[in-house]
């Protein structure tokens, strides 16, 4: 057995962050949001988003997330997995914008389903960029998205060797209680044309007015692109498909936060694959992100 240490520590630490029991705030009209409303709790069903896997046949559900981040000067890749039993939750989720703070209560003992060691390597020849294994410690997921932050995963987070974007990884798990299965990450193109530009430079928000944010679209496939920003101590995440070439954050979702707080707002397109195993669905997942500094005034 764990020890409860433990699960404090993945309660309340970075990237375990999540709303078991939260208030979310839903903002319908993005633009105007004036009339967002409290949940109780984030599920795929509160968000009615019709993204999550429904089949019968699928006794668990699996992500595995490859991540580019362009943060301010550096570039970073990391590959991170999380399986769920039963249907996934939905990959965004939050087209007008969800927002609440980053809390989580004590997960219920037991262990996570886990796919065997997982390896990501590139399209061509031998060269392993990451080896996912089952680490015996938790972790959760803020990186798809509200309903990400209640699944716990005991893969930790790896640092990866280098790619591409447009790249098409191989990914392979010897399976456990998830069977085994292969399959192509794609990995969408960099984010082009973001205005306004989020890099080294903090990105000014006039918080009484609404705040868009504007990408070109790659013109194919059907990925989704996902702004995440700091709201009144929590975060909101809003979605659009990647076609739309914009988001919009209500004026009413913005609150003043100075540079000196070391916030970030991050902009990520996800481009979607799925395979199945005998027992699983698995949706392969490459990110393409833009962080920079964030001051709303």
């Amino acid at each position: 057995m764990r020890p409860l240490t433990q699960w404090l520590v993945v309660a309340l630490l970075g990237s375990a962050a999540g709303c078991g029991r939260s208030g979310v705030r839903i903002a319908r009209d993005a633009a105007g949001a004036s009339d967002a409303w409290a949940i109780d709790a984030v599920t795929g069903a509160d968000l009615d988003t019709g993204t999550a896997d429904t089949s019968p046949e699928a006794m668990y559900s699996e992500v595995v997330l490859a991540m580019i981040t362009h943060d301010e000067v550096t570039t970073s890749y990391v590959s991170r997995a999380v399986l769920t039993t039963g249907p996934r939750p939905p990959i965004g989720g939050c087209p007008n914008c969800c927002c609440g703070v980053e809390e989580r209560g004590l997960p219920l003992p037991g262990k996570p389903p886990d796919a065997g060691r997982i390896t990501i390597a590139a399209a061509t020849g031998a060269t392993n960029l990451a080896t996912l294994d089952d680490s015996g410690d938790l972790y959760g997921m803020s990186d798809l998205g509200w309903s990400w932050f209640v699944p716990l995963s005991d893969y930790a987070p790896v640092d990866s060797q280098p790619w591409s974007p447009g790249d098409a990884l191989r990914v392979l798990a010897t399976g456990n209680e998830v069977e085994s299965f292969s399959g192509a990450l794609q990995m969408g193109p960099s984010l082009d044309g973001v205005t306004p530009p989020i890099g080294p430079s903090p990105v000014i928000v006039d918080h009484s007015q609404a705040f868009e944010v504007s990408w070109t679209p790659e013109g194919k496939g059907d990925a989704t692109v996902l702004l995440s920003l700091p709201y009144d101590g929590g975060i909101c995440y809003c979605d659009a498909p990647d076609s739309a070439g914009r988001l919009v954050v209500g004026a009413n979702l913005l609150s003043p936060i100075s540079a000196g707080q070391n916030v970030e707002i991050k902009l990520a397109r996800l481009t979607i694959s799925t395979v199945t195993s005998d027992n699983a669905t698995i949706d392969l997942v490459g990110a393409v992100i833009q962080a920079g500094p964030l001051a709303v005034e």
